[in-house]
């Protein structure tokens, strides 16, 4: 059940969406980031229990229906990385939530310590399409600074290979279009792991936009690699990816719930970004003006919507990127009408 915890949907979001969305967005929408939480399958007394609200499958499709009213919205839904998750009672859970809906989709939460056989059974037994790794996984423990093999291992890249799976992944490593991770999707793409469809979720991790300056040229040479929009709301890593790489490579994703509920936005700093809740800022009164700040995805919609004008998208190319790129990619019988 969607409560204010999940999100507080006031009168200038409403205003934002009716006057600058709500006719720009697609009538049909794919997320493909999107995530839902069971709290009880997080170990007790570590500190991802409880932060966030229960979300199932329906509370997911109530909060679509409030922030994009009148579209019909189908998932690629992500397992939901946290430290102390039970993986295999997470993938169960989101197995089990999402029967109802025969077009969406959904990548299995995964651990470095996962087996090539249970990421078999999953794919095979249960439909999962895919991989979803992160970067807190990390077999070194560092986070911040993991090479992919350390949070994906090659056994796990050769049986998605192997599968043909999906892996939607949010890079680590802080400098822009840093060196090691080309090279080494470099060579996954084109070599080693032909079989891989890799999805670099927030713009290859663009939130501030040097990585998708010094990334670009080189991440659009590659071969099976795709990108989702999610949780990014600086302006400049979309004129730049709109402008430079194929649009068909291009997912919409929001990384919901709770990333883009806050108000407020994921703000560059130089070379790094931070995630800005407005309401907690205790200097912020806008005195200056009667609006307010509006959710965070209403930021990403609004960043995509001007790096679209500037960089000339037509209407078909935009529709592509909110839906008709992952029903083809994905292979979703969702025929246009």
């Amino acid at each position: 059940m969607l409560t204010k915890e999940h999100i507080d949907y006031r009168e200038d979001d409403k205003e934002i969406w009716e006057s600058e969305l709500e006719s720009w967005v697609p009538q049909r929408v794919y997320d493909c980031h999107m995530h839902m939480l069971d709290n009880s399958l997080i170990a007790e007394g570590t500190k991802y229990r409880d932060l966030y609200p229960d979300t199932d499958f329906e509370t997911v499709k109530a909060w679509h229906n409030l922030v994009m009213p009148g579209r019909e919205t189908h998932f690629l839904m992500l397992g939901r990385p946290a430290t102390g998750t039970d993986v295999y009672g997470h993938n169960t859970f989101m197995h089990r939530e999402m029967q109802s809906d025969p077009l969406s989709r959904r990548n299995r939460l995964t651990m470095p310590s996962d087996t090539p056989e249970e990421i078999e059974r999953d794919v095979k037994e249960r439909g999962f399409i895919g991989l979803k790794v992160y970067r807190f996984y990390s077999v070194t423990g560092d986070m911040k600074d993991c090479r992919i093999h350390e949070f994906l291992p090659h056994e796990q890249m050769e049986v998605a290979s192997e599968l043909g799976l999906w892996v939607t992944m949010h890079l680590s490593r802080a400098g822009g279009g840093d060196e090691e991770n080309l090279l080494d999707l470099e060579e996954y793409t084109a070599k080693r792991y032909p079989g891989i469809r890799w999805i670099l979720a927030h713009c290859a991790r663009s939130f501030v936009y040097w990585q998708m300056e010094y990334g670009i040229d080189r991440l659009k040479q590659m071969p099976n690699i795709w990108y989702d929009t999610s949780a990014v709301t600086d302006v400049r890593p979309f004129i730049t990816l709109f402008r430079e790489e194929d649009h068909r490579r291009i997912f919409y994703g929001t990384d919901g719930i709770e990333s883009v509920s806050f108000h407020g936005s994921y703000t560059a700093f130089g070379k790094t970004h931070q995630m800005v809740e407005t309401d907690k800022v205790p200097y912020l009164h806008f005195d200056h003006s009667d609006y307010r700040p509006v959710i965070c995805l209403y930021e990403q919609l609004l960043a995509m919507k001007q790096a679209a004008a500037i960089a000339g998208l037509t209407r078909d190319q935009i529709e592509d990127i909110f839906w008709r790129n992952a029903v083809r990619e994905l292979g979703i019988d969702w025929p246009e009408d």
